[in-house]
């Protein structure tokens, strides 16, 4: 089983996350994804049968006020339309991108989930999650 498992502190701004099989999360600044901001190896899934295993690493970013994080499944990118062409990560990150521009979250994800579902089969689990350290 894969999972992020992700804390907040509000006050300061300390994003902790440890992944365990899921894509890096999308750290969003200005309208921008931050290039490899949160690109660590990612943990082996969790499970029984894996055998003898380190704990995950925990990473750490700071986020800014007004700072958006995505978290996502690699069954989001690897969802594929009927020519077999992959949503992928770039087309997810344009997407968000372009959505986010009404300042409005909710329908951030709102247009991801009905574009996955109207324009893509989804072969895995697809889950996503975004997080906005508000300004004070």
């Amino acid at each position: 089983m894969s999972a992020v498992i992700a804390r907040l502190d509000i006050a300061t701004g300390r994003f902790t996350w440890i992944n365990c099989g899921h894509p890096p999360p999308l750290l969003i600044r200005d309208g921008h994804v931050v290039p490899q901001a949160m690109e660590f190896p990612a943990h082996l899934p969790l499970g029984p049968g894996l055998g003898p295993a380190a704990a995950p690493d925990e990473h750490h970013v700071r986020l800014q006020p007004g700072d958006r994080v995505l978290l996502h499944s690699d069954g989001v990118t690897e969802a594929r339309t009927s020519d077999g062409s992959l949503f992928g990560d770039q087309r997810l990150a344009d997407g968000v991108i372009r959505t986010m521009v009404s300042g409005n979250p909710p329908e951030t994800l709102r247009w991801l989930v009905r574009n996955l579902h109207e324009h893509h089969r989804l072969h895995d689990g697809a889950t996503i999650m975004l997080v906005r350290r508000h300004p004070h």
